[in-house]
């Protein structure tokens, strides 16, 4: 049996986590669009900026997303050097509503079959902002919101980040391509 989601609390030590998003919060990070670069803040309210996917986070989510990958998933993957990841940030009041994250490229064949979040912010850091899932059930459930967990899920698989009640959470996104579902 292989599930929808999927997740590894890594042992990211803290000091890590922090450069990391010391580094990211110098890049120009502006408000989050949709689906051809319109702001429609209805759907998705959050900052984000891009990561080349050659930096050293890359690195450490293709390890656990390829593992995931090998061990319950089992989709036919092509590598993808050139998409870079996604540094997103939520502050009060901001969320991403019900969404799959599937693009499909026609002229290439490409579509995206799994989707990854790294956990920047440590639980204390906020309320609200939960990752939730919907299920082929009709059944919701959360990641782990701990500090360092990764998160893998079949791109198709519904999902959101909860509205923000206090404070700021902090993440990576990014997504992993295959050929054309059979």
């Amino acid at each position: 049996m292989s599930y929808q989601t999927i997740w590894y609390k890594t042992k990211l030590p803290k000091y890590v986590i922090d450069s990391f998003v010391e580094e990211t919060e110098d890049i120009n990070i502006s408000q989050s669009t949709i689906k051809d670069n319109i702001l429609n803040v209805r759907t998705r309210k959050s900052k984000t900026c891009w990561i080349p996917q050659s930096h050293w986070i890359g690195g450490f989510a293709t390890h656990y997303v390829m593992q995931a990958n090998q061990f319950n998933f089992g989709y036919d993957l092509v590598k993808t050097p050139d998409r870079p990841l996604q540094y997103t940030s939520y502050d009060k009041g901001e969320f991403y509503n019900w969404h799959v994250d599937t693009i499909d490229e026609v002229e290439t064949g490409i579509v995206r079959k799994l989707s990854f979040t790294i956990q920047l912010s440590a639980p204390e850091d906020y309320s609200g902002g939960e990752l939730q899932f919907l299920d082929d059930g009709n059944n919701t459930f959360f990641a782990p919101k701990e500090r360092g967990t990764i998160i893998i899920f079949d791109s198709r698989m519904r999902h959101r980040v909860k509205k923000i009640r206090d404070g700021s959470r902090k993440s990576i996104v990014g997504w992993v391509e295959g050929p054309s579902w059979k």
